[in-house]
Protein backbone atom coordinates (compact mmCIF):
# COMPACT_ATOMS: atom_id res chain seq x y z
CA UNK A 1 0.00 0.00 0.00
CA UNK A 2 2.92 2.04 1.01
CA UNK A 3 4.61 1.55 -2.00
CA UNK A 4 2.06 2.47 -4.53
CA UNK A 5 1.36 5.50 -2.47
CA UNK A 6 4.73 6.54 -2.82
CA UNK A 7 6.17 5.41 -5.97
CA UNK A 8 2.96 5.65 -8.10
CA UNK A 9 0.45 7.50 -6.62
CA UNK A 10 2.08 10.55 -5.92
CA UNK A 11 4.58 11.34 -8.70
CA UNK A 12 1.60 10.87 -10.89
CA UNK A 13 0.06 13.35 -8.82
CA UNK A 14 3.01 15.58 -9.41
CA UNK A 15 3.52 15.26 -12.90
CA UNK A 16 -0.33 16.39 -13.47
CA UNK A 17 0.96 19.49 -11.61
CA UNK A 18 3.94 20.42 -12.65
CA UNK A 19 2.09 19.69 -16.52
CA UNK A 20 -0.41 22.61 -15.29
CA UNK A 21 2.05 24.52 -14.06
CA UNK A 22 3.77 24.74 -17.44
CA UNK A 23 0.64 25.36 -19.67
CA UNK A 24 0.95 21.55 -20.79
CA UNK A 25 -1.90 19.32 -21.44
CA UNK A 26 -0.95 16.44 -18.84
CA UNK A 27 -0.62 12.95 -20.09
CA UNK A 28 -3.59 10.99 -18.54
CA UNK A 29 -1.48 7.63 -18.36
CA UNK A 30 -0.08 8.12 -14.73
CA UNK A 31 -3.90 9.30 -13.41
CA UNK A 32 -5.21 6.15 -15.01
CA UNK A 33 -2.46 3.98 -13.10
CA UNK A 34 -2.50 5.67 -10.04
CA UNK A 35 -6.24 5.21 -9.90
CA UNK A 36 -5.57 1.46 -11.19
CA UNK A 37 -3.12 1.55 -7.99
CA UNK A 38 -5.68 2.61 -5.40
CA UNK A 39 -7.75 0.27 -6.57
CA UNK A 40 -5.24 -2.72 -5.43
CA UNK A 41 -4.94 -0.57 -2.43
CA UNK A 42 -8.59 -0.68 -1.70
CA UNK A 43 -8.23 -4.61 -1.39
CA UNK A 44 -5.76 -4.24 1.78
CA UNK A 45 -7.91 -2.01 3.72
CA UNK A 46 -10.14 -4.92 5.47
CA UNK A 47 -7.09 -6.70 5.71
CA UNK A 48 -5.10 -4.03 7.54
CA UNK A 49 -7.46 -3.76 10.02
CA UNK A 50 -7.83 -7.47 10.86
CA UNK A 51 -4.02 -7.54 11.36
CA UNK A 52 -4.50 -4.02 13.66
CA UNK A 53 -7.79 -5.43 15.51
CA UNK A 54 -6.58 -9.17 15.48
CA UNK A 55 -4.71 -8.73 19.37
CA UNK A 56 -7.83 -8.02 21.00
CA UNK A 57 -9.01 -11.21 19.90
CA UNK A 58 -6.74 -14.05 21.59
CA UNK A 59 -9.02 -16.46 19.96
CA UNK A 60 -8.03 -15.56 16.19
CA UNK A 61 -3.99 -16.25 17.03
CA UNK A 62 -3.66 -18.24 20.55
CA UNK A 63 -4.36 -21.11 18.18
CA UNK A 64 -1.58 -23.17 17.27
CA UNK A 65 -1.55 -22.53 13.93
CA UNK A 66 -2.88 -18.86 14.92
CA UNK A 67 -0.09 -17.21 11.57
CA UNK A 68 -2.42 -18.87 9.54
CA UNK A 69 -5.75 -17.87 10.81
CA UNK A 70 -5.16 -14.55 10.23
CA UNK A 71 -3.83 -14.95 6.82
CA UNK A 72 -7.23 -16.33 6.05
CA UNK A 73 -9.32 -13.66 8.01
CA UNK A 74 -7.01 -11.35 5.41
CA UNK A 75 -8.03 -13.51 2.48
CA UNK A 76 -11.49 -12.85 3.40
CA UNK A 77 -11.59 -9.15 4.18
CA UNK A 78 -9.45 -8.66 0.57
CA UNK A 79 -12.71 -11.57 -1.16
CA UNK A 80 -15.54 -9.04 1.01
CA UNK A 81 -13.58 -5.68 -0.65
CA UNK A 82 -13.86 -7.43 -3.70
CA UNK A 83 -17.94 -7.29 -3.75
CA UNK A 84 -17.65 -3.55 -2.53
CA UNK A 85 -15.42 -2.70 -5.48
CA UNK A 86 -17.95 -4.59 -7.72
CA UNK A 87 -20.84 -3.07 -6.60
CA UNK A 88 -19.50 0.78 -7.04
CA UNK A 89 -19.00 -0.70 -10.64
CA UNK A 90 -22.91 -1.15 -10.65
CA UNK A 91 -23.10 -5.38 -10.12
CA UNK A 92 -24.18 -6.61 -7.10
CA UNK A 93 -23.13 -10.10 -6.76
CA UNK A 94 -24.96 -11.92 -3.59
CA UNK A 95 -22.35 -14.66 -3.50
CA UNK A 96 -19.34 -13.52 -2.54
CA UNK A 97 -20.71 -12.07 0.50
CA UNK A 98 -22.55 -15.09 1.39
CA UNK A 99 -19.74 -17.24 0.78
CA UNK A 100 -16.89 -14.78 2.76
CA UNK A 101 -19.84 -15.43 5.53
CA UNK A 102 -19.42 -19.11 5.38
CA UNK A 103 -15.90 -18.98 5.79
CA UNK A 104 -15.68 -16.83 8.57
CA UNK A 105 -17.98 -19.62 10.23
CA UNK A 106 -15.79 -22.25 9.37
CA UNK A 107 -12.70 -20.50 10.72
CA UNK A 108 -14.25 -19.92 14.08
CA UNK A 109 -15.36 -23.35 13.84
CA UNK A 110 -11.64 -24.52 13.81
CA UNK A 111 -9.87 -21.97 15.89
CA UNK A 112 -12.62 -22.47 19.09
CA UNK A 113 -11.43 -22.74 21.79
CA UNK A 114 -11.64 -26.14 24.15
CA UNK A 115 -13.43 -25.32 27.35
CA UNK A 116 -12.26 -28.07 29.69
CA UNK A 117 -9.94 -27.11 31.91
CA UNK A 118 -6.68 -27.93 31.90
CA UNK A 119 -6.61 -31.29 34.32
CA UNK A 120 -5.62 -30.33 37.91
CA UNK A 121 -2.57 -31.00 39.23
CA UNK A 122 -2.35 -33.22 41.91
CA UNK A 123 -1.40 -32.18 46.07
CA UNK A 124 -2.58 -29.22 47.20
CA UNK A 125 -1.21 -25.89 45.40
CA UNK A 126 -0.98 -23.11 47.66
CA UNK A 127 -1.52 -19.85 47.16
CA UNK A 128 1.96 -18.66 47.28
CA UNK A 129 2.67 -20.57 44.39
CA UNK A 130 -0.25 -19.45 42.53
CA UNK A 131 1.34 -16.10 43.22
CA UNK A 132 4.78 -17.08 41.68
CA UNK A 133 2.94 -18.30 38.75
CA UNK A 134 1.01 -14.94 37.99
CA UNK A 135 4.28 -12.81 38.95
CA UNK A 136 6.00 -15.20 35.97
CA UNK A 137 3.47 -15.67 33.63
CA UNK A 138 1.23 -12.63 33.53
CA UNK A 139 2.67 -9.66 35.51
CA UNK A 140 5.24 -8.67 32.71
CA UNK A 141 2.35 -7.00 30.98
CA UNK A 142 0.09 -6.81 33.84
CA UNK A 143 1.79 -4.63 35.91
CA UNK A 144 1.54 -0.90 37.07
CA UNK A 145 5.22 -0.93 35.89
CA UNK A 146 5.18 -3.76 32.75
CA UNK A 147 8.23 -5.35 31.69
CA UNK A 148 7.14 -6.40 28.18
CA UNK A 149 8.37 -3.33 26.14
CA UNK A 150 5.13 -2.74 24.47
CA UNK A 151 3.11 -1.69 27.33
CA UNK A 152 3.37 1.40 29.53
CA UNK A 153 0.65 0.29 31.05
CA UNK A 154 -1.51 -3.10 32.19
CA UNK A 155 -3.65 -3.61 29.44
CA UNK A 156 -7.23 -3.19 30.21
CA UNK A 157 -6.07 -2.10 33.45
CA UNK A 158 -5.53 -5.42 34.69
CA UNK A 159 -2.98 -5.67 37.45
CA UNK A 160 -1.09 -8.76 39.15
CA UNK A 161 1.20 -7.21 41.86
CA UNK A 162 -0.29 -7.68 44.78
CA UNK A 163 -2.50 -10.49 46.46
CA UNK A 164 -5.27 -9.00 46.84
CA UNK A 165 -5.46 -8.01 42.94
CA UNK A 166 -4.70 -11.97 42.02
CA UNK A 167 -7.65 -12.55 44.34
CA UNK A 168 -9.81 -9.96 42.73
CA UNK A 169 -9.76 -11.14 39.52
CA UNK A 170 -9.24 -14.96 39.94
CA UNK A 171 -12.26 -15.68 38.05
CA UNK A 172 -10.60 -14.25 35.01
CA UNK A 173 -7.61 -16.00 35.42
CA UNK A 174 -9.10 -19.14 35.20
CA UNK A 175 -11.39 -18.50 32.52
CA UNK A 176 -8.38 -17.01 30.27
CA UNK A 177 -5.35 -18.73 31.89
CA UNK A 178 -6.96 -22.63 32.50
CA UNK A 179 -10.23 -22.85 30.74
CA UNK A 180 -9.54 -20.34 27.09
CA UNK A 181 -5.62 -20.69 27.17
CA UNK A 182 -6.00 -17.22 25.46
CA UNK A 183 -3.63 -15.65 28.31
CA UNK A 184 -0.57 -14.55 27.75
CA UNK A 185 -1.51 -13.15 24.78
CA UNK A 186 0.37 -15.58 22.83
CA UNK A 187 1.41 -17.43 25.43
CA UNK A 188 4.14 -14.84 24.77
CA UNK A 189 5.92 -15.59 28.72
CA UNK A 190 5.73 -19.59 28.16
CA UNK A 191 2.95 -20.35 30.33
CA UNK A 192 3.49 -23.85 30.69
CA UNK A 193 0.84 -26.64 30.73
CA UNK A 194 1.88 -27.86 34.30
CA UNK A 195 1.54 -24.25 35.22
CA UNK A 196 -2.09 -24.47 33.91
CA UNK A 197 -2.62 -27.25 35.85
CA UNK A 198 -1.54 -26.14 39.04
CA UNK A 199 -3.48 -23.34 38.66
CA UNK A 200 -6.41 -25.34 37.52
CA UNK A 201 -5.93 -27.47 41.31
CA UNK A 202 -6.05 -24.13 43.12
CA UNK A 203 -9.62 -23.76 41.65
CA UNK A 204 -10.70 -26.93 42.13
CA UNK A 205 -9.31 -26.55 46.43
CA UNK A 206 -11.91 -23.32 46.40
CA UNK A 207 -8.54 -20.75 45.13
CA UNK A 208 -8.21 -20.39 48.88
CA UNK A 209 -5.39 -17.13 49.25
CA UNK A 210 -4.46 -17.93 52.87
Amino acid sequence: MAANVLFVIIPGHWKLVRAKEAGREPDPAPGLEGKRRSIHNTYLTLPVLIAMIAVHFPTAYAHAHGWAVIVALMVVGAWVRHYFNLRHEGRTVWWIPATAALAVVVIAILVRPSTTAAPAASGTVTFTRVQTIVATRCAECHSMHPTNPAFSSPPAGVVFDTPEEIAARKDAIEEQAVRLKAMPLGNITHMTEAERSELAAWFDQGAPTK
